[in-house]
């Protein structure tokens, strides 16, 4: 299996695995609610962090919120 496939992989289940745990807190919780965030160390080279984009772009074609800053932000 692709590395790439890989991290896509990993990060659908951690999306997948923190949506779980909201709705079982939360009623009515919606993934249109939570803008997931990754953060990459500033050391990791250009190409690096490309490749984290790249894994993330194919879960964001999931329906989520995904961007690269420094905390995850819950919208109620």
């Amino acid at each position: 299996m692709p590395a790439i496939k890989v991290f896509e992989l990993s990060i659908k289940f951690l999306v997948e695995d923190l949506m779980q745990k909201l709705k079982n807190s939360y009623t009515g919780i919606k993934k249109s609610d939570v803008e997931f965030v990754i953060t990459v160390p500033a050391i990791w080279d250009d190409r690096s962090k490309q490749f984290m984009r790249e894994a993330a772009k194919g879960v964001r074609n999931m329906s989520t919120n995904c961007c690269f800053f420094s905390f995850i932000i819950i919208h109620f």
